[in-house]
């Protein structure tokens, strides 16, 4: 049974044998919405609107085909009439491809126009080419085609070079359902770094990312004219936006030497595709500063005066499992990792992180409370309390020990504060403990240890006068949300179907492990089987149900559908923040993939917690490993 790989530890790379290639470190990233919302290496996702390079323009001025061209012996089937362009013909076929092209190139733009095809006989098709050239010597334009015609809304083709379709529409029943044949259709094509996105009569088409470097990103518009039919197509109010330009340069060998070698926060923000809207922003980068070194971020949480809580992973990987003695040193004598606050994680310019504790050894698990946190150590559950109120913590104490330290990305995480004054803490899939009180008193119920063996879920009272098993299973949970109304969700991290999941007290998820809390458990069916989310390594979970927060189809503010409630997942196997919609049936919901939030072309983002901060934010931790 595959598991959580080593990677999905927010943080980076720091020349540990395990991870390959060269490593740049950790971020916290947000990313934000239209209105007044973000996401966070650490990063913040906002839904706000992206930054603008100039205001659209026209780029046809109703009149005259100033500023395009067509090939030479090729002007016949060109004109403008009655404030369109007009290209092909209705009564004569048209023998090749032709194009009317710009003479100027654009590189990242939004372009809007209005197009109409109509056909008397033959092919009757057409399509905007972007970011192409004309091919020398021939009537052919090479580059991106968004194509349009029946059958071929919302496609990208790439014309006279890989010669394909290269992206379908991302959802066709409801685009096809908007498309007006052989009337006017409004087309918006978006094009940032390698993202390629279209609407169309305001429904959302392509969704494309480019994988390849040696593909050009920039280059001439130009509409198309198909040969092989008698075919008319008509285009108005053509207007362009110019965008931010993308960092680093992007001839090819720039562009080759950044796939080699790791992208700067900017840059790997300036790779991910975004809805409409949302835009990512940089909240806490790891520094390499000898004097003031942090990061390899791991946990997030926040507290109530709306602070930032993480932990670093410096001493990352040392397994009790492969190296007993050498855990054994690390946690007897302490080492390099940290707890770090930002204290205002949700301002343009959040200050300087601090630290909290240090001398630690990979803490999983963090949360504050009241004057500290507790937080995870080896074996220990410890609470760390800032006595004199300077921001730091002065002391510590033990409240609970005994957990495994086998596998040390599987030591005890995902610790949540709920109602009844109890903690959740989980254990993955390879780690036994047998969870005792550090005096050697009983818990409150008796008992003087508590068999805690593979993955489950537990809980314990802030003081460690009680420790409870409440699951059993799934395999490893990255990831832990919990709805307004106080209803709990839980994630598998392998992916066998339960990528999200209610919880109920006591239930029984496949998992490695045989043990089971009753005997007459019951087995939970797949909420959303067969596994459909790409990869074995899911690392975080959030719900997005604020009534006023992100908008519809993001989450439930304005304009969203009732009863539907919509998770996202952080997904470092596939490099993506995707979404899963929840719909209500009865007293129980039903579950289906939805479209990704964030994905990113730079392979070596790894988003590995996710937690909506009290800004209406969503903050992302991302890991940031080529492997």
């Amino acid at each position: 049974m595959p598991m959580k790989p080593p990677f999905q530890v927010a943080g980076s790379g720091n020349g540990k044998s395990l991870l390959a290639g060269p490593q740049r470190p950790t971020l916290v990233e947000r990313s934000p919405i239209p209105l007044a919302f973000r996401v966070a290496v650490l990063f913040v996702l906002l839904p706000f609107p992206s930054a603008r390079a100039a205001e659209p323009q026209p780029i046809f001025d109703g009149a005259s085909l100033a500023g395009w061209d067509a090939r030479a012996g090729e002007e016949k089937w060109w004109k403008v009439a009655d404030g369109m362009i007009v290209g092909g013909s209705l009564e004569e076929k048209v023998p090749h491809n032709t194009f009317l092209a710009t003479k100027e190139s654009f590189g990242n733009f939004e372009l809007t126009l209005k197009i109409r095809i109509r056909g008397a006989g033959g092919f009757v098709n057409s399509g905007i080419q972007i970011r192409s050239t004309r091919v020398p010597d021939s009537h052919e334009m090479q580059g991106y085609q968004v194509d349009a015609g029946p059958g071929w809304w919302g496609k990208l083709y790439d014309e006279s070079r890989r010669n394909k379709v290269i992206g379908e529409p991302r959802d066709p029943k409801p685009l096809a359902a908007a498309i007006k044949e052989g009337d006017w259709n409004e087309y918006r094509i978006r094009a940032e770094g390698p993202a390629i996105r279209s609407w169309i009569n305001g429904v959302a088409a392509l969704d494309y990312v480019e994988k390849d470097p040696a593909i050009p990103l920039t280059g001439q518009i130009g509409l198309q004219g198909h040969g092989g039919g008698k075919a008319l197509v008509e285009v108005k109010d053509v207007r362009i936006e110019p965008l931010p330009a993308t960092p680093p340069a992007t001839g090819m060998k720039a562009r080759n030497a950044a796939e080699a070698a790791p992208l700067s926060a900017a840059a790997e923000a300036a790779r991910f595709t975004l809805p409409e809207g949302f835009t990512a922003e940089l909240v806490l980068e790891e520094s390499t500063d000898p004097a003031k070194r942090y990061g390899k971020f791991v946990a997030l949480a926040f507290d109530g005066h709306g602070r930032l809580w993480t932990t670093t992973a410096f001493e990352y990987p040392v397994d009790g499992n492969e190296s007993p003695e050498a855990s054994r040193r690390l946690f007897e004598a302490g080492g390099r990792d940290k707890v770090i606050v930002v204290d205002d994680p949700w301002a343009t310019k959040p200050s300087p992180p601090r630290v909290f504790a240090e001398g630690l050894a990979i803490p999983l698990g963090v949360i504050p409370y009241r004057d500290g946190a507790f937080v995870q150590y080896g074996t220990e559950i410890r609470f760390y309390r800032d006595t004199d109120g300077d921001g730091r913590a002065d002391t510590h104490e033990t409240v609970l020990d005994g957990f495994g330290v086998q596998d040390s990305h599987l030591f005890a995480h995902q610790f949540t504060r709920v109602p009844g004054d109890w903690i959740l803490l989980a254990q993955g899939a390879f780690n036994k403990s047998a969870v005792k009180r550090p005096d050697g008193k009983p818990f409150a119920d008796g008992a003087t240890e508590v068999p805690f063996l593979a993955c489950k879920l537990g809980r314990f009272r802030p003081d460690g006068s009680l420790f409870e098993s409440l699951t059993a299973g799934p395999n490893n949970i990255w990831g832990l949300t919990i709805s307004r109304e106080g209803a709990t969700w839980l994630q598998e991290a392998n992916d066998m179907g339960f990528p999200i999941f209610p919880y109920e007290p006591g239930v029984h998820v496949p998992t490695l492990s045989a043990d089971r809390l009753r005997p007459y458990q019951p087995l939970m069916p797949q909420p959303l089987g067969p596994p459909q989310m790409g990869g074995s390594g899911l690392s975080g979970l959030a719900l997005a149900d604020d009534a006023d927060g992100w908008p519809g189809p993001w989450g439930a503010g304005a304009n969203a559908t009732p009863g539907e409630r919509v998770f996202y997942v952080a997904n470092p196997i596939t490099n993506q923040i995707q979404s899963i919609i929840a719909t209500r049936s009865g007293e129980r919901y039903t579950y289906r993939k939805g479209p990704s939030l964030l994905t990113s072309a730079d392979k070596a983002f790894r988003p590995v917690a996710i937690q909506f901060g009290p800004d209406g934010c969503l903050y992302v931790v991302d890991w940031y490993n080529k492997i």
